[in-house]
């Protein structure tokens, strides 16, 4: 049984009630220090259910972001959509795989993310319209990206329209929803 949870609990009670009282009311700064380290576990106390989700959606992301990029690269024969399609291949197998470890999910997003990057610094070579085209479908894809980590980061309050922003649970479900359009090719245009 893990008692990961347990364990953060029991940290930050600590910190609240043990070491708080401790630190000398003068120093304004260890206190602010204080408060945004027990601020962050609790965080991460009500984020650790879903770090497996995150995986999969920064992995969904990025194979999805990959797919739309190869699709321009490719037209225009340029050499980064070889390593590009590589990713591409690797991150599919890796979420195809059931039970594949946040290790190989993390991995095989780095990959693509480099691939990404390596094709998006190649767009300056490319013509006019795979350019824009390019940064269309990355501006595109950064939508829901964005719409994910103010989800993800909401229970910090740094959100200054966190009126706006839907809980996680909520966003992971339109992000699967999204992707699975895309890779259908149900979803329209990149000009939103």
């Amino acid at each position: 049984m893990d008692h990961t949870h347990i364990g953060l609990r029991a940290a930050v009670r600590a910190l609240a009630d043990v070491v708080a009282p401790a630190v000398d009311p003068t120093h304004a700064q260890a206190h602010d220090q204080l408060r945004l380290t027990i601020d962050y576990l609790e965080f991460v106390l009500q984020r650790l259910d879903h770090l497996h989700e995150r995986e999969l959606f920064e992995l969904r992301h990025h194979v999805d972001l990959a797919r739309q990029v190869l699709a321009v690269t490719s037209a225009y024969a340029v050499p980064c959509s070889a390593a590009l399609g590589t990713a591409l291949e690797r991150g599919e197998k890796s979420l195809a795989e059931v039970n594949a470890p946040p290790p190989t999910l993390r991995n095989a997003t780095v990959a693509l993310a480099a691939a990404v990057a390596q094709a998006v610094r190649a767009a300056p070579q490319m013509a006019a319209s795979a350019r824009q085209d390019i940064e269309a479908r990355v501006l595109h894809a950064s939508k829901m990206r964005i719409s994910f980590e103010r989800s993800w980061y909401l229970p910090l309050g740094l959100d200054a329209d966190s009126h706006e922003v839907l809980p996680l649970s909520e966003t992971l479900g339109q992000s699967f929803e999204f992707f699975d359009n895309d890779s259908q090719g149900t979803r329209s245009g990149y000009s939103d």
